[in-house]
């Protein structure tokens, strides 16, 4: 396992984030304390969950929290995990209704702080943004969480880099923590469907966040990072195999065009086509860490392959020449 810095966390934090939206939903407790075991057992530390992740029960949200939470007390490993979850999240029918206020983000964070079974989050997301509040007011709610010891560091996902640039202005004007990494959508494919992003307010990687975390060396947490195993499955089963989701999100020549290249790399390095698109990412200019999930224990094998992977420069330019990110 290959391991980097997160500023304000660790400088032994692992390459690959491990992602839970399944947990406490398609995947039971007991599978996902086997994957949470593996991840842990290949040098995995880095765990990503939300209070909307997991099925809602009849109490609410934090299904996944709840599992995270009771593998940590059973296995005795919180000491071992750098612990990331999100709050914020606007209400689920009404997505343009922000909830950044200070009520809201105390009760996401206290809810979740009960459901993991911790006394402090080691890094808090907010898992949308909501351009009505200035960011001093977000960052001040933020901050005194952080003077509270309840969370450690912060982050942003799905914020526009214009708002992650206000951010760190008024983070440096007011002397307060700013966030340090960025979670956007990323991966070697591209999603395609404008009209399901700009509904559920999701923010790609696109060339002017690209440049904003390559300028200033950002940590970014890429979520959707396999593209719904878009390229292994093109590998395997061919276009038409593809699902009617996976075909209209990610079936365009964009994406076609990258598979050649993705396929050289794999055939340089013996990596998988899942691993080597994961590699993609791992191997940026400035520190990244994509949330991979997991459905099968099987699918930990490529994890292992990408989170040992080292590109040259050819390999990592050639892949995002292609992606158009160059």
């Amino acid at each position: 396992m290959i391991y980097k810095s997160i500023q304000g966390l660790s400088d032994r934090v692992s390459t690959l984030c491990l992602g839970t939206m399944n947990f406490g939903a398609s995947l039971d407790r007991e599978s996902s304390f086997q994957v949470l075991d593996a991840f842990l057992e290949m040098g995995g530390n880095f765990v990503d969950t939300a209070r909307l992740y997991g099925e809602p029960d009849g109490v609410g949200f934090g299904a996944s929290e709840k599992v995270i939470g009771q593998w940590m007390k059973d296995r005795g490993c919180r000491d071992r995990v750098i612990l990331a979850t999100k709050g914020g999240h606007p209400p689920l029918d009404d997505m343009g209704h922000g909830r950044l206020d200070p009520a809201s983000l105390q009760e996401d964070l206290d809810n979740s702080l009960k459901d993991l079974a911790v006394e402090r989050i080691d890094l808090y997301w907010l898992h949308r943004d909501d351009p009505k509040l200035p960011v001093e007011e977000i960052l001040y709610t933020l901050n005194r969480f952080i003077q509270q010891g309840k969370i450690k560091a912060i982050g942003a996902s799905n914020w526009l880099p214009q708002r992650l640039e206000q951010a760190g202005q008024a983070a440096r004007r007011e002397g307060l923590a700013g966030f340090c990494a960025d979670q956007p959508m990323w991966s070697l494919a591209r999603d395609e469907d404008q009209g399901d992003l700009a509904s559920k307010r999701l923010v790609q990687m696109d060339g002017e966040l690209y440049a904003f975390h390559r300028a200033g060396g950002m940590a970014c947490v890429p979520f959707t990072s396999q593209a719904k195993g878009f390229f292994s499955k093109l590998d395997q089963v061919g276009e038409a195999g593809l699902s009617a989701k996976v075909r209209g999100r990610y079936l365009s020549q964009h994406n076609l065009a990258l598979y050649q290249p993705l396929k050289a790399l794999c055939a340089q390095t013996g990596l998988s086509v899942a691993a080597g698109a994961l590699a993609y990412l791992t191997n940026q200019p400035f520190p990244t860490f994509p949330i991979a999930g997991v459905s099968r224990m099987a699918h930990l094998a490529d994890l292992r392959q990408a989170a040992e992977a080292v590109l040259d420069a050819a390999q990592a330019g050639a892949l995002l020449k292609a992606a158009g990110l160059a």
